[in-house]
């Protein structure tokens, strides 16, 4: 026997952005129960370093990150500050103001205290946190969305409502979903995040009719040393090899097969890795490079921490002696060794764009000894595809709406994006905001969960009044097509 359950609003997921959903609907005088599916809350928000962040413009970001959702990129540029603001309103303690390499900047926190203060403060304003709990459906009848059914300890539970918001943190947990987008090596890819994260919301969505982004095979993450490399999850952090962008990558056929230095950071090559044989590579590093951590007041994790871990290292003093030496990792070492030097030479010769792939910074030869190889996997915190959204986080419905693809052609009252009545999106189960480049998660989760929490609570009264709900901004409205390409926006 399925129980039954009423309430203003659901919010499917505990993490940041969900509880930032949760809080800003409460705030709002709504009703709202949270489901989580994980045995705490937090989602792997727990597991970062706790930078809300993200990039000091526009026109950074149009340069790190394009092919990106426009509006929704300009919607976290223009609310994060203003979202940091209303987080300290409730209690958060946040560190001074820093930069984020050189095109961003944020504040941090620590993440066990913000996930002890967005329960308290969810308490406090009267909501309901269900942990253990997961979304086994949305209730969808007559093209509306009613609420959802879950599955508890006590049993299946309907839980109607008058909106619901999916913030269930991506699919990088499933493996048929990593298989179908991401790789074909799943099974070889670490998760290098929270196991709750299956992709619940966007399934769900998507089998009601919800529209998809591009940038589906893309995600955040870095590499991790390959097994059997022992660690756990408290241990991410300190096992993540952040050298790869200033180092020379390979596959397991010995050839570099991404620039190292591209896109916003590791996570551009963390995606081309994953491509690669058994999503498998090696990051080679000299002594010049060895002493860019130091120099940069940085840990020198991707050697000394994972030499105590039996981690898969190789040193040696010739370039001939450690590509010899690979073949114990199945790495064709003659390749590897033409790979290096032709690397080196294009730099000597001031060519490094010529190279295939080319090198467009961080021009480091591999010249001076000792020579260290780390054997590498990739590993994926979230996803970045999912489902596509206006700007007040309401979820599209693919056949009423038409193409969203950012360079889609088409006459002005040709253009028509309709929504899904009462369902809304935020944090992962949102897509390409970020893709290839990478734009700040928490950050991201701060400002769709909170819009998106926003909306729903205003959905949900008007429901209540038997009208539609208007669309609700954080700041400044904005109309549609706003979400579209700039280049066929001009274009019309």
């Amino acid at each position: 026997m399925v129980m039954r359950r009423q309430t203003d609003v659901v919010v499917v997921g505990g993490g940041m952005s969900g509880m930032c959903a949760s809080l800003a609907a409460l705030e709002d005088h709504a009703q709202v129960i949270t489901v989580e599916k994980g045995t705490r809350s937090g989602g792997s928000m727990r597991l970062s370093g706790g930078l809300i962040w993200t990039f000091l413009s526009r026109a950074l970001v149009r340069e790190k990150i394009p092919g990106g959702n426009i509006a929704l990129q300009d919607m976290v540029l223009d609310d994060l500050w203003e979202g940091i603001s209303w987080l300290e309103g409730h209690g958060a303690i946040l560190d001074a103001e820093r930069g984020f390499k050189s095109y961003g900047r944020g504040r941090a926190a620590s993440p066990p205290d913000l996930a002890w203060l967005f329960e308290s403060r969810l308490q406090a304003l009267g909501g309901e946190l269900e942990l253990e709990t997961s979304m086994e459906t949305l209730l969808y009848e007559d093209g509306v969305v009613r609420g959802v059914r879950v599955s508890s300890p006590g049993g299946a539970v309907d839980i109607e409502a008058g909106a619901v918001v999916l913030a269930s943190g991506g699919f990088q947990g499933n493996p048929e979903l990593l298989a179908r987008y991401v790789t074909p090596h799943a099974g070889k890819v670490y998760l290098r995040a929270n196991p709750w994260s299956t992709g619940d919301g966007f399934l769900a969505a998507t089998g009601i009719g919800a529209a998809v982004t591009p940038a589906m095979s893309a995600f955040y993450g870095h590499a991790l040393p390959a097994p059997p490399t022992g660690f756990g999850p408290k241990e991410l952090r300190d096992m993540t090899q952040r050298q790869g962008h200033v180092s020379v990558a390979i596959n397991l056929d010995g050839l570099r097969f991404a620039d190292e230095s591209g896109g916003t950071g590791e996570e551009h090559l963390a995606q081309a890795m994953a491509l690669q044989r058994d999503a498998t590579a090696v990051y080679i590093t000299d002594a010049e490079i060895a002493e860019i951590p130091l120099r940069q007041g940085l840990p020198r994790t991707f050697t000394e921490r994972l030499r105590k871990r039996g981690g898969p290292v190789i040193e040696r003093q010739t370039l001939e002696e450690l590509c010899e030496a690979l073949e114990v990792w199945g790495v064709a070492g003659a390749g590897a060794l033409l790979t290096l030097r032709e690397f080196n030479q294009a730099l000597a010769d001031g060519h490094p764009d010529q190279l295939d792939p080319p090198r467009r910074g961080n021009h480091y030869p591999i010249m001076k000894p000792p020579f260290t190889a780390v054997l590498v996997r990739p590993g994926v915190t979230f996803t970045h595809g999912g489902l596509e959204v206006d700007t007040e986080l309401r979820v599209l419905r693919r056949s009423s709406s038409s193409s969203t693809l950012p360079l889609a052609i088409a006459e002005h009252s040709e253009v028509r994006f309709n929504p899904i009545p009462n369902l809304y999106a935020a944090g992962c189960d949102v897509g390409n905001i970020s893709n290839a480049g990478y734009m700040g998660g928490l950050g991201t989760a701060l400002t769709t969960g909170r819009r998106a929490g926003l909306g729903a609570a205003a959905c949900a009264r008007a429901r209540k009044a038997g009208g539609q709900a208007e669309a609700v901004s954080v700041s400044k409205g904005r109309t549609l097509p706003q979400r579209m390409g700039e280049e066929a926006r001009s274009a019309w």
